[in-house]
């Protein structure tokens, strides 16, 4: 199978993360499913509607309908944790999950994707309440990674209250650098968050009147001349945040846009490391000042909403194609 053709249905954001798996410079990746994730698809494929073959609006009109009913299910979902046990949330994960799977999404996502994907619940814990999520990981078919591995680390860390002990586990998922994963546990409250740390040396580069203006700027407005910093390549992952200087995260970001820009047109992959870091720019600035929103789809320019777009169609775009 040509695993890079068959990524293409994917969208644009997943389909780039996990090819970099698929190559081996990273272990894994995965996204949130969540509201931003089906509204970002929805609102992108509304956006650009391309009525130019009929046999592309019968699937577009086809991929709204399975990305609605899989929202209305998401959104539907209900999970009550008997006891605050190893034994009451495992009950409720393997319940939670079971209903994860009915989703059209997720059948979606595990067929396009030529190598390991499953869901797993996530739970977070913060004082004394319990919020819960869902995850969708992507590994190659020979990772021995397992939902129930990640499920059992999850709900120990919740048990234990050694959330950080998790993030740790996550990190080595995702291919990041042991000493990222180590700096992005340095936390104080005498220091700013290593979000923050992490991007606030390139944070001027940041041209901040144009965010705001949803899709009628570009993601170039955002970011002007991205494509001459050579410390870009360190951010190769939406919510990865790279020790300043870190030479490792700098030559696994280098390998990974040399990677992506022997299958793919060049600029695609430039807009994917500036979307990169421009989101996570956002996220830094929102932990920095106190808050948790993840940016809305289309928050950095027009190409932010079209990466939400199935790649093969962002490919018959005049930017990437």
């Amino acid at each position: 199978m040509d695993h890079q053709r068959a990524i293409t249905t994917l969208p644009t954001f997943t389909a780039l993360d996990s090819s970099t798996v698929l190559a081996g410079h990273r272990r894994g990746t995965s996204i949130q499913l969540d509201e931003t994730y089906f509204s970002g698809q929805l609102r992108a494929t509304e956006a650009f509607d391309d009525t130019s073959e009929a046999s592309a609006n019968t699937s577009r009109k086809q991929r709204l309908h399975d990305l609605r009913e899989s929202r209305d299910i998401y959104r539907g979902i209900e999970v009550n944790v008997d006891s605050f046990t190893e034994e009451g949330l495992w009950n409720a994960s393997t319940q939670f999950r079971r209903e994860l799977q009915s989703i059209p999404e997720i059948n979606h996502l595990k067929r396009q994707f030529p190598g390991q994907c499953f869901v797993v619940p996530e739970w977070l814990r913060t004082e004394d309440r319990l919020h819960y999520g869902a995850r969708v990981y992507f590994f190659q078919d020979d990772d021995s990674t397992t939902p129930k591995d990640v499920m059992r680390e999850n709900i120990d860390a919740i048990l234990r209250d050694s959330f950080p002990k998790f993030e740790r586990y996550q990190g080595r998922l995702h291919g990041y650098p042991d000493c990222c994963i180590d700096f992005y546990h340095e936390r104080s409250s005498n220091a700013p968050s290593p979000e923050w740390r992490s991007i606030e040396p390139f944070a001027d580069r940041i041209n901040d009147e144009a965010l705001g203006n949803g899709i009628s700027v570009s993601i170039d407005d955002v970011l002007p001349q991205f494509s001459g910093w050579d410390d870009g390549y360190a951010f190769f992952a939406r919510e990865f945040f790279p020790e300043p200087g870190c030479e490792t995260a700098l030559t696994k970001g280098e390998a990974i846009f040399d990677s992506l820009s022997s299958e793919y047109p060049l600029p695609l992959v430039e807009d994917y490391f500036r979307l990169n870091f421009g989101y996570n720019f956002l996220v830094a600035r929102a932990v920095h000042t106190g808050g948790t929103r993840r940016p809305d789809p289309g928050e950095l320019g027009e190409e932010h909403l079209m990466f939400y777009l199935p790649l093969r169609e962002l490919l018959t775009i005049s930017r990437y194609s």
